[in-house]
């Protein structure tokens, strides 16, 4: 009896310890998924069913970090941050950018699908040159103007993706519309364009 008992208790171990590991590679194999390249996280499935677009805009990337120094991260999430690390502006996005390394001399674009509008950080360290001054990103923040440099950007890149979009629209003989994220990706292009001329030399 006592060696049933022994078995069975190792049965049990042996399960618990497979159902780990499963579910260890489980989340490994989503968080290798999202990852789809070097400087761009898919979480929301948006951008990955076109990777054709996907490769030509890690090709962008890929010049932008040659031509200005710059390394700049795009990210697709689902949905918005919880309410407790989403309570102060700036918060999320600092912390996110300080964990993927670009927090002083990066630049890191987030968008979350259930909410239109971009987030984008620049780098501290880049601030002076974003913003066409002298002056500290502090400085810039509490002025209010580094929001409306940003602002005018991402301002002028959304309604120059608009118009693409619609162009595209109203090209089509069959009258369809593009397949689901077509404007997401016009949006990426645009901003990533503004945010290059803004660094170009």
């Amino acid at each position: 009896m006592p060696d049933i008992v022994a078995e069975m208790r190792f049965k049990a171990v042996c399960l618990l310890v497979l159902a780990f590991v499963l579910g260890s590679t489980e989340v490994a194999a989503a968080e290798a998924t999202s990852q789809i390249t070097t400087n761009i996280v898919d979480e929301s499935g948006d951008a990955s069913r076109d990777t054709a677009w996907v490769s030509r805009l890690q090709a962008t990337l890929d010049g932008f970090a040659r031509d200005e120094g710059i390394r700049v991260l795009v990210q697709f999430h689902a949905k918005s941050p919880p309410d407790d690390e989403d309570r102060v502006d700036g918060a999320y996005m600092r912390a996110l950018s300080k964990r993927l390394g670009v927090i002083q001399h990066g630049i890191l674009m987030v968008h979350f699908g259930d909410d239109p509008d971009w987030r984008v950080w620049i780098g501290d360290e880049l601030t002076p040159k974003f913003v066409g001054k002298p002056g500290t990103a502090e400085e810039f923040t509490a002025s209010g103007e580094m929001h409306k440099a940003k602002e005018a950007v991402l301002t002028a890149a959304i309604a120059g993706a608009a118009c693409r979009y619609a162009a595209l629209n109203l090209s089509k003989v069959d009258d369809k519309l593009p397949a689901s994220g077509v404007l997401l990706r016009l949006q990426t292009d645009a901003i990533v364009s503004g945010l290059r001329a803004k660094f170009a030399h």
